[in-house]
């Protein structure tokens, strides 16, 4: 998933000690025509019954998938080939009594497993710790961009949701920026509303920089995109004094 914090720009100051002190603030106008469907905003929970019941949930689409597994297994009809999309099923014909069931069982599993992530994945506590000391997590405003389980990372990768910890904890070690690589987060100049730098001081150099920029996420940049991208620039003193 990609994280971002839908808070006004006057509220960035106090995000800047945890998250740092460089920022790009995006539309979210723009990202939500850009990522429908995959973007939203979490739901904070106070008590973990409704974790509880997400979970549930996908239990109950793969009981589902068993017993649909169950019925195809026994069935005893002629093999079969189908060519759907340009893949190539084979399979055995089941009988007419069974294959309404197995109808009903392949979308409710597909159906109670979709929804079940879906509110996993924009799930989040209202309060937790932070290097040791309580935090508020709604006061971010949190949203995400989340792939579903199952979709293709590169060739040879699909999104994994579950995880031991300890299959996490040496993801988060190994991973540097392969995921970042496969999967990058695309906007045009356009898109940006600010850059946000520290300090008015450092201001002057980073503009010096954004005039030599010659693409941004694999664009090629004009020099009207250049001067755009230097009247977005702003400093967190500026935000604290200003807004």
């Amino acid at each position: 998933m990609i994280s971002f914090c839908d808070i006004p720009i006057g509220n960035s100051a106090e995000h800047s000690s945890k998250y740092g002190q460089y920022a790009i603030a995006l539309s979210k106008k723009k990202l939500l025509l850009d990522y429908k469907g995959a973007l939203g905003p979490v739901n904070y929970f106070t008590s973990l019954s409704s974790v509880k019941a997400a979970f549930e949930l996908r239990e109950e689409g793969k009981k589902k998938k068993q017993e649909l597994d169950k019925i195809t297994k026994a069935s005893s009809g002629k093999e079969i080939t189908m060519d759907i999309k340009g893949k190539t099923f084979k399979g055995k014909a089941l009988s007419p009594e069974h294959a309404q069931n197995a109808l009903q069982l392949f979308f409710k599993s597909i159906n109670y497993h979709h929804f079940s992530t879906q509110s996993i994945s924009l799930m989040k506590a209202y309060q937790s710790l932070h290097e040791n000391k309580k935090q508020i997590n709604y006061d971010e405003c949190e949203w995400r961009i989340v792939l579903p389980e199952n979709a293709k990372i590169n060739d040879n990768i699909l999104c994994k949701w579950f995880w031991t910890e300890n299959e996490y904890d040496n993801w988060r070690i190994g991973r540097k920026d392969k995921f970042i690589n496969d999967l990058p987060l695309l906007f045009s100049v356009d898109d940006i509303e600010y850059i946000i730098v520290p300090t008015k001081e450092l201001i002057p150099n980073f503009i010096k920089r954004l005039i030599k920029l010659k693409m941004i996420c694999g664009e090629k940049l004009e020099d009207k995109d250049r001067y755009s991208l230097v009247s977005k620039v702003i400093s967190l003193e500026q935000i604290k004094r200003d807004f």
